[in-house]
């Protein structure tokens, strides 16, 4: 049994969410055939086996205790696995649903849980990770060794501790006093712009109701080709889907009677550095908030320019290591205390919560061919938590030319209906 301190990112993921709430990275693949489960549960057991995090469990705390600790077990146990029959698409939504709107308990059964969603079209391969445990790229790391493993392939791994690699501060707190007053500047503009109510997301017949529902939106090569080839000079996929996102809450809220306000948008930014950069099952993604203002949101084309503005300003002055450097400065609070001040956001309340969520995880390889019978992966969702009031996460994910794009909202935001006409919406605008 080895024991492993959760980072600076894990304690905030960890103190984030709830029941009603729950933080879990949503991560599946859909396949043109059918999967055998026996074979998916050992793959399952095997990816456990090369992860220690996703064999993880985490070891009792008082509220009066300082630090969070993983215990990982030398030989994995078992998998928390599950069959679903679906009779038909809707059948999917709701298992995609169910699946997401708890997460795994790391107490007693680990990190993650996976679905197998049997159906005619193509079965459904569905992950929750739960947030402590891992990020976004953790989740495809995840699923890409339950691929593999199915497969009968090699699943590489580097050539480092991937325990001890979890060191957030390491890659990018701040080094250097100059550096550290860069950030402090920043910091203090990012509360400047916060003093003011951030726009809200237009409730769309929201009814109380816990977890999470779904609305998937593929773009194929064709018009994701043409969507891309429009993006002003130097801008990147993420800075356009940003900006579109931004452009979408605008003219949904204008249709809705809204007030104008900025549109904050959180963005996971990967540190993983480059060399391992699909690498590890931990927290990489520090957040950071791209701001669009009101004078930038009425057309594709300047919010796009506005959003490359904010993210090479993030880039040049390696701004997403400030929130690592807030974390740090509490390392020695007692976990009551730190369960409070991320999850109830006392004195900034509300303010401190962007507009919606963002998360790309860029162009991602194709997961490898699945067993002797040549079974494709024919699509790939991801999307992360969001909590009310950010209603709405989007997830984005790019392979092969083809974009996926998974909108994840709060039920009290929206209904089926009023997600997909938002979905609708946001397609609409990546085309303008």
């Amino acid at each position: 049994m080895r024991q492993a301190r959760l980072d600076f990112l894990d304690e905030a993921c960890l103190n984030l969410g709830s029941d009603i709430e729950p933080w879990s990275v949503h991560f599946e693949v859909r396949v043109d055939g059918s999967l055998d489960a026996e074979r998916v549960r050992d793959a399952v057991r095997q990816a456990m086996a090369i992860h220690p995090i996703a064999r993880a469990r985490i070891a009792d705390w008082a509220a009066t205790d300082t630090r969070y600790w993983w215990h990982i077990p030398d030989v994995p146990g078992e998998p928390t696995f599950s069959i679903a029959e679906c009779a038909s698409l809707e059948d999917v939504d709701k298992v995609r649903s169910a699946l997401q709107s708890h997460v795994p308990d790391i107490r007693r059964r680990g990190t993650f849980e996976v679905v197998l969603a049997k159906s005619s079209g193509g079965d459904y391969l569905m992950l929750n990770l739960h947030h402590a445990a891992g990020d976004g790229m953790s989740s495809y790391r995840l699923m890409n060794s339950i691929i593999r493993n199915y497969a009968g392939q090699p699943d590489p791994v580097p050539d480092f501790d991937p325990v001890t690699a979890r060191n957030v501060r390491k890659l990018v707190g701040a080094r250097r006093l100059v550096e550290r007053a860069v950030r402090l500047r920043s910091l203090l503009g990012h509360l400047s712009i916060s003093s003011l109510d951030p726009a809200r997301v237009a409730i769309e017949r929201g009814h109380n109701e816990a977890g999470y529902g779904f609305h998937l939106l593929k773009i194929d090569r064709d018009e994701s080709a043409r969507i891309m080839s429009a993006r002003p000079d130097g801008a990147t996929v993420n800075d356009l889907l940003l900006a579109a996102l931004a452009v979408t809450i605008r003219r949904w809220n204008d249709a809705h009677g809204k007030r104008r306000r900025r549109i904050s948008i959180t963005m996971p930014f990967n540190v993983r550095p480059p060399e391992w950069q699909y690498e590890v099952i931990g927290n990489f993604a520090s957040y950071v908030t791209a701001h669009i203002k009101r004078g930038e949101q009425s057309a594709l084309v300047a919010a796009t320019k506005a959003a490359l503005r904010r993210t090479t300003t993030i880039k040049t002055n390696r701004t997403q290591g400030v929130l690592v450097d807030l974390l740090a400065m509490g390392t020695l609070l007692p976990a009551g205390i730190k369960a409070g001040l991320i999850a109830k956001r006392p004195i900034v309340g509300d303010r401190a919560v962007d507009t919606a969520m963002l998360s790309n995880l860029g162009r991602l390889a194709n997961p490898d061919v699945l067993g002797g019978n040549a079974v494709d992966v024919t699509e790939l969702w991801f999307s992360p938590p969001c909590t009310m009031p950010m209603g709405i996460g989007v997830g984005a994910v790019t392979v092969d030319g083809e974009m996926f794009l998974t909108v994840r909202y709060r039920h009290p935001q929206f209904d089926a209906a009023a997600a997909q006409e938002f979905s609708d919406l946001f397609r609409e605008v990546l085309r303008s």
